[in-house]
């Protein structure tokens, strides 16, 4: 079935546009509650793209960021966004307006290549993300809520970052969140050879952390899970044993480490069990990892004594990226830059197809006008030498139109070729309809 894109609007001089918030900008309580809308993200994506002064509309959620992306005319405002934005989430626009931004144009085709590359990550690098783009698409071309330039940027966007992942170290130090947040864990707690662990959450997440914590040598790992037979046939795979979620608070006493890592919108460990495990620990710190959105540890358990707890902005704030080198993430920088400009440079030659179109038409309608006169004026001449003139003077427009629509690809593919493609516009002055349906976003 082929995707559904949105048939041109009919404006013009469309701008691209990001309004985001991300766990670069915003605490994680309000984070959590921008994930947890109730409401299907389609609905969003079509409801804006419905406006009239959005023509397109791609959503990208994840457990810590909110990006909509959107195909506007020049004069639409972002705080429309927003409002929509809160309308589908319950949260207050005053709430997230402190905490969003905005990019426009080349600034957010560029912010949408660097989320892609995983440069603007929790952790640098990290390759979920990927997948997550892709969703957004899906999702815009599944409400046919997609136009043909902001389907290419998302399709330009999966290019880059896999590009970004390949072609620089960020393939080989790029990790999972799972995977790097144990790491980071690990730096804290130490090696984690000879301790006890429990998993709860086993979903394809709990998959990775439990395969990343046979690696690192554990005695023993426990597996929780709302189905413990599930729970039963993933611990197994690791030499561990399942349990159901009514047992984690009997073993909280028990291990040295918990991770958590499932999709509950309710805290699964809570300050009374930890309060009433530490309490028969003997003094034994008690290690845990909380790598969910929203939350599946209280945050409240950080402040009793001897309990270590990380959640995802502990690891976005100490642990982003420490082990990538700068030239590493320079070299995808330089990807994500100049994918930017072939991009925009694509789009403008693009947008200076149909006015090439326009101006061969004009030209030779021009001649055809002319050959017309002139063959009511020279009624007495045959048709040989009649077809020989209109010949002629179709080879003489061709050749007076070769050379111009070569240097002005040439032109539009460059830096400042938009100055080109403008003047050419202004010259020729296709129609909005044909003009639009190739317009410059970047």
């Amino acid at each position: 079935m082929e995707p559904s894109v949105k048939t041109d609007s009919g404006k013009s001089d469309s701008n691209l546009l990001v309004l985001g918030i991300s766990h670069a900008t915003a605490p994680l309580d309000l984070l959590e509650r921008l994930y947890e809308a109730p409401n299907p993200l389609d609905d969003l994506v079509s409801r804006i793209s419905a406006r009239e002064d959005f023509n397109a509309a791609a959503v990208l959620s994840t457990c810590n960021r909110m990006e909509v992306y959107v195909e506007a005319a020049p004069a639409a405002d972002s705080t429309a966004l927003a409002e929509m934005l809160a309308e589908h989430t319950g949260v207050s626009a005053e709430e997230i307006v402190p905490y969003q931004y905005t990019h426009v144009s080349g600034d957010a085709l560029r912010h949408l290549f660097q989320v892609a590359s995983g440069l603007d990550s929790v952790v640098l690098g990290e390759d979920q993300v990927l997948g997550q783009v892709k969703d957004a698409l899906e999702r815009s071309q599944r409400t046919g809520s997609t136009s043909k330039v902001l389907n290419q940027a998302l399709q330009a966007a999966l290019r880059v970052g896999k590009r970004a992942r390949n072609e620089t170290g960020l393939n080989e130090a790029g990790r999972s969140l799972a995977t790097a947040g144990l790491a980071f864990f690990e730096r804290l707690v130490g090696s984690l050879e000879g301790k006890t662990a429990l998993v709860i959450g086993a979903g394809s997440f709990g998959g990775v952390v439990l395969a990343a914590l046979r690696r690192s040598g554990l005695l023993h790992v426990h597996l929780a899970n709302r189905t413990p037979d599930k729970a039963q046939r993933l611990a197994e795979t690791a030499g561990g044993t399942g349990h159901s979620l009514e047992e984690v608070p009997g073993l909280l006493a028990e291990v040295d480490v918990v991770v958590s890592c499932t999709a509950s919108t309710e805290p699964l460990v809570t300050r009374e069990d930890v309060a009433a495990a530490m309490a028969a620990r003997g003094g034994r710190e008690l290690y845990l990892l909380d790598l969910s959105l929203p939350r599946n540890i209280d945050p409240a358990v950080g402040e009793l004594p001897g309990a270590v707890l990380v959640d995802l902005q502990r690891i976005a704030r100490e642990g982003n990226g420490d082990d990538l080198s700068a030239a590493s993430v320079a070299s995808a920088h330089t990807i994500v830059d100049d994918e930017v400009e072939s991009f925009a440079a694509a789009q403008r030659v693009a947008r200076a197809t149909p006015i090439l179109a326009t101006m061969r038409t004009t030209a030779h309608e021009a001649a055809a006008s002319e050959l017309e006169r002139l063959a009511k004026r020279l009624s007495s001449i045959d048709d040989r030498t009649q077809k020989e003139i209109t010949q002629s003077v179709r080879r003489i427009v061709e050749k007076m139109l070769h050379l111009p629509t070569v240097r002005v690809r040439q032109l539009a593919d460059a830096p400042d070729g938009a100055v080109y493609v403008d003047a050419l516009g202004k010259l020729f002055a296709p129609e909005p309809s044909a003009q639009s349906a190739q317009e410059v976003m970047v």
